[in-house]
């Protein structure tokens, strides 16, 4: 939706805006008007949002989709409310002007908004506004991202979870969205600390009971891994006892895939290595009878389902 596209005036981005005191009814300086972040700046707006160091001129019209503003617009003004540029004005302590502006680019011009890219920045500051200000419908949106990232079956996890993994457990701790935090910490932990890697600064992100926890996890989930590679053919798992080839067959293959790679940023991605193993069709070459063949896929997915299963209680969740 377009909203009086013609009233609206850009102008370049400001540095630090100057606040008046002196008056009740603001207008704006040439001066001063240059300094303003004018992107969401309508000639015809009827009221003014402060943000940050950025005023948005809107309407209430579009504010009216969020239930914190539609009873707040309700109550009668007060004669001694701020008026920016003939318009009353309202403080919004705590929010970005960044993640205003998503909001705002939404609320406006929700068609076009859909088309874009969803990088994790604007998807993060339309969760945080919307959880805020009870944006139902941008809150919605935003949870089907976030699950299309870190989702709730967490077979269904892929690369897309690796990025910002840290971020999302503090956003879904923010914004009560604790159906992420298993794929978070889980997307989180397949990852090397390296300086440059994408978890290196993950420590300065997590909350300290996060920190613990994620700790906690990853020693689960090598603990878990070490006890595979003990026993890569299920010792006291499967009811089928392997035959000495393919018992031998099977380890070596196991092994082969479960090892880290130091040189990858990437350790074992422990659940994704057995569900591809699940439905591994052995090759002719490694000489695998069709008896154990079955015996090592009913092992193989017996192993994805304890281990999905379990993360969540790794990661104390």
């Amino acid at each position: 939706m377009n909203h009086h596209d013609d009233d609206m005036e850009i102008s370049p981005r400001p540095s630090k805006r100057r606040r008046r005191t002196s008056s009740r009814n603001i207008r704006l300086s040439d001066a001063e008007d240059s300094l303003t972040q004018r992107r969401y700046w309508f000639n015809d707006g009827d009221i003014v949002l402060e943000v940050d160091d950025q005023l948005f001129k809107v309407h209430r019209s579009i504010l009216m989709c969020s239930l914190i503003f539609a009873d707040m617009l309700e109550l009668p003004q007060s004669e001694n409310v701020e008026n920016i540029d003939g318009c009353p004005s309202v403080k919004m302590p705590g929010d970005s002007a960044r993640d205003w502006n998503a909001v705002l680019s939404w609320m406006y011009d929700r068609i076009g908004f859909a088309r874009q890219p969803v990088v994790f920045q604007v998807l993060a500051g339309t969760m945080r506004i919307s959880t805020k200000y009870e944006i139902y419908d941008l809150r919605e949106w935003a949870k089907r991202e976030l699950f299309s990232r870190w989702p709730i079956d967490l077979t269904k996890m892929n690369n897309n979870a690796l990025p910002h993994a840290a971020e999302a457990i503090c956003l879904a701790r923010e914004c009560d969205i604790p159906e992420i935090l298993p794929a978070a910490f889980y997307a989180l932990s397949t990852q090397r600390w390296a300086h440059n890697a994408e978890g290196g600064q993950s420590h300065l992100t997590l909350h300290p009971e996060d920190l613990r926890c994620f700790i906690a996890g990853r020693e689960s989930l090598q603990d878990h891994l070490l006890n595979i590679l003990v026993a890569p053919t299920g010792h006291g798992e499967s009811h089928e006892v392997l035959c000495p080839s393919c018992e031998y067959n099977f380890r070596t293959l196991l092994i082969g895939r479960l090892s880290p790679t130091h040189s990858s940023p990437i350790g074992c991605w422990l659940l994704r290595e057995l569900l591809q193993l699940d439905a591994f069709n052995p090759p002719a070459s490694l000489k695998i009878c069709p008896r154990c063949a079955v015996s090592f896929n009913q092992l193989t997915s017996a192993r994805v389902t304890v281990l999905q299963d379990a993360i969540p209680r790794y990661f104390l969740l």
